[in-house]
């Protein structure tokens, strides 16, 4: 990617650094619409690695692409094919390699595939017994946590290429799995509204609390740990403080449910994601302020900031690349 000056970005200068951004779109002309897809979006996430220089997305037919954020020719992407899937729900990315990612969804008895993607081949697999609809990978990057559609959550040993471990949520859906920065914790949003954290490697339940009066559809840790932002059926982002876990404050724009949430490189900046087609909404952490709107006519399912600079990609029918000044012409 081009080379951005990544200064940090204040709060009143952001609404007009975030309007003059430009916006690509990555085609794909061999992807089809899949009936059976929900709520219609063929995308259902997206990633980048650690690097900035590759984002993985995945959705309706199961396969995985790894595309170059600097060249939206199709030709210049990479297909992961084989993964066994009807539906890839979730890819992430080694947080140790910049080449490796993971992927699991919806078929084939829960496989969870481990990629390189230069040669677009499976290096492990990795079968949970049932379909999955999220991934974490702990920091060090051999342990994966992988939640299941049956509300169990199958703790992975790449070393051992096997479930080393089971989290049984009974009858509270799970939906996000996420471990923390430095891996000692696992946290969980749940249909019931309410956030658990885990202590790991025992498992045991350290805290919990309510962060929506609906199902909480999704999580982000803010790159300092100082905060966690959660997404509900609710329609808000809620803000939450690690230290004491109180509510600082709630983002409620928005009408829909949301599906995904993201800080921005610094922390300073937050999106968030819906399966309902909805202007995508950019706010402030430490003001509560709403900075800027990214119009979208289409669901955006998926939303992640790139690792390092003020560029956000976002699923769709396609996907979406922003940011101020960071592409080559």
């Amino acid at each position: 990617m081009s080379n951005q000056n990544t200064r940090y970005l204040s709060r009143s200068a952001a609404p007009k650094y975030f309007s003059d951004i430009q916006i690509r779109a990555f085609h794909d002309p061999n992807a089809r619409h899949h009936p059976g897809s929900h709520s219609g979006t063929i995308l259902r996430t997206v990633a980048w690695n650690n690097l900035g220089s590759r984002i993985a997305t995945g959705g309706a037919g199961g396969n995985v692409k790894i595309w170059n954020p600097e060249k939206a020719d199709v030709r210049s992407s990479t297909d992961l094919k084989g993964t066994g899937l009807q539906t890839t729900e979730k890819v992430q990315w080694d947080p140790t390699h910049a080449e490796r990612l993971a992927s699991c969804g919806v078929g084939d008895s829960g496989v969870v595939k481990f990629w390189d993607y230069r040669t677009a081949k499976a290096t492990q697999d990795i079968k949970t017994g049932g379909d999955n609809y999220s991934l974490s990978y702990h920091p060090d990057a051999y342990v994966v946590a992988v939640g299941r559609k049956d509300n169990k959550i199958k703790i992975l040993d790449l070393r051992q290429n096997a479930v080393v471990n089971t989290i049984d949520e009974g009858n509270d859906t799970t939906f996000q799995t996420t471990f923390s920065h430095n891996g000692t914790i696992i946290l969980q949003t749940h249909a019931s509204g309410k956030v658990v954290l885990r202590s790991y490697p025992s498992l045991e339940i350290i805290y919990t609390f309510n962060a929506h009066t609906a199902g909480c559809y999704c999580l982000d840790i803010s790159p300092s740990g100082k905060y966690i932002a959660t997404g509900g059926n609710d329609a808000l982002i809620s803000l939450w403080d690690t230290t004491d876990w109180v509510c600082l404050r709630t983002f409620d724009k928005s009408d829909h449910p949301m599906r995904s949430v993201s800080f921005s490189f610094d922390g300073a900046f937050l999106v968030a994601g819906s399966d309902e087609s909805m202007p995508i909404s950019m706010m402030h952490v430490e003001s509560g302020e709403y900075v800027h709107e990214i119009k979208a006519n289409y669901p955006a399912h998926a939303v992640a900031w790139h690792p390092s600079k003020y560029v956000i990609a976002y699923t769709g029918e396609v996907l979406r690349v922003t940011g101020a000044g960071s592409f080559s012409s």
